[in-house]
């Protein structure tokens, strides 16, 4: 695919190009997904920690860069034949795919301790699901006793470093919310398989007072993902 060079490229007169929020919006997402999307497919990058610039292989597959006249930001466009980039469509259908099934199991997590009596809280709603795997996901509170809850339903090995990071965590959490201060803090995972290394394994062994897990499976049926992305139609 040929690039229109940046000095000849007039928004007011190209309908072939979009914007990278009405591309999100074709792909039912919201636009920062798509940047970490593109972002992680090296479409684009940060510039200055300020804009989105077009790498190389962006601009292969049809974007193209508008540095507005008035305040000099730079924007990204893309042609909208990307809407029918495959590379693109297979990575989408496979990051939402995993975004959801992790969300849904986490309100699963939450709906069997809050069954079990505990008063239940989202720790890290709102952040990206890469964000998540590193992160408390929930807070069950009953009476004196406080679980920080790591859900896991992505495959991804659990480290001893990983271990480690969640105690640190406790601790900031400890700090954060001094309400708390003269509650019994443990850690808990739940897993939908066991990830846990060898390692990981033993630490947890010798920290059983500290740490905790348990193997629930979960009752998602995503059947339906296939035919909920990709909208067939034009902006």
């Amino acid at each position: 695919m040929s690039i229109i060079p940046k000095n000849i490229f007039n928004l007011s007169s190209k309908t072939d190009y979009i914007t990278a929020s009405q591309l999100a919006k074709f792909f039912s997402i919201e636009a920062r997904q798509l940047n970490q999307i593109l972002t992680n497919m090296k479409w684009i990058e940060k510039e200055h920690y300020i804009w989105w610039v077009a790498t190389d292989l962006g601009k292969q597959n049809g974007a193209i860069e508008h540095t507005d006249l008035k305040n000099r930001v730079r924007y990204v466009y893309w042609h909208k034949s990307v809407m029918q980039n495959e590379q693109l469509l297979a990575t989408i259908k496979n990051t939402i795919r995993s975004y959801i099934e992790n969300n849904l199991y986490e309100e699963f997590i939450k709906e069997q301790f809050l069954s079990q009596g505990y008063t239940v809280w989202h720790h890290a709603k709102g952040k990206t699901q890469q964000d998540k795997n590193k992160n408390i996901t929930l807070v069950a509170k009953k009476n004196k006793k406080i679980l920080l809850i790591h859900c896991r339903d992505n495959q991804l090995d659990i480290s001893v470093e990983e271990l480690q990071s969640f105690q640190q965590q406790r601790d900031n959490f400890k700090i954060d919310n001094p309400v708390f201060e003269n509650y019994n803090l443990s850690l808990h995972y739940s897993m939908s398989g066991f990830f846990l290394t060898e390692d990981a394994y033993e630490y947890v062994e010798e920290n059983h007072g500290d740490i905790t897990y348990e193997v629930l499976k979960g009752n998602s049926d995503n059947n339906w993902m296939d035919s909920l992305l990709l909208k067939e139609k034009l902006i």
